[in-house]
């Protein structure tokens, strides 16, 4: 069991992280500082994410691939069946095999259906998200006006009336 020793050290990871070595030299960062507390208090680099319109656009794009695969998948179908009808009874080895790879490729086009039904579903929370959000922004618009013209319709408004000392 090797056992490990904390040194002295500053380097990249800053003054509070400590640096462990063990006996045959290796070593790296204490487990404070590798730890992702850094990345929680926001000082780890912040990606940003694909806008609603790209992640839009790339699901349409993966939706027509799945689509050309479930075409693919349906013509391999036939076509196995095909290939098994034709051998029937004469060759049964070669039919059986033929109903295997059409239940291999039944199974694909079921799983193929089901990412093409998550993606859809994907697609359209995104699009009424962000229609969602337009409705509310364009409401607070609306607000800030209704509230802009009562201030207007107040300022010029006085209590005495025209012509009083």
């Amino acid at each position: 069991m090797s056992r490990r020793r904390p040194e002295e050290g500053l380097g990249k990871a800053g003054p509070c992280a400590e640096v462990w070595r063990t006996p045959r030299g290796g070593g790296g960062i204490g487990e404070l500082a590798m730890s992702g507390l850094g990345r929680l208090f926001g000082k780890g680099k912040k990606e940003k994410g694909p806008t609603p319109e790209e992640a839009i656009q790339k699901l349409k794009e993966t939706e027509k691939i799945l689509i050309k695969k479930q075409e693919f998948l349906e013509q391999k179908i036939q076509q196995e069946l095909q290939t098994a009808k034709k051998y029937g009874t004469k060759n049964k080895r070669a039919a059986l095999q033929a109903l295997r790879r059409k239940k291999r490729f039944e199974q694909q086009l079921a799983q193929t259906d089901g990412t093409l039904s998550t993606l859809e579903f994907q697609r359209e929370a995104i699009e009424n998200a962000t229609t969602n959000a337009e409705v509310l922004r364009t409401m607070e618009l609306a607000a800030q006006g209704m509230k802009k013209a009562y201030q207007d319709m107040w300022v010029g408004y006085s209590p005495l009336p025209v012509g009083h000392p």
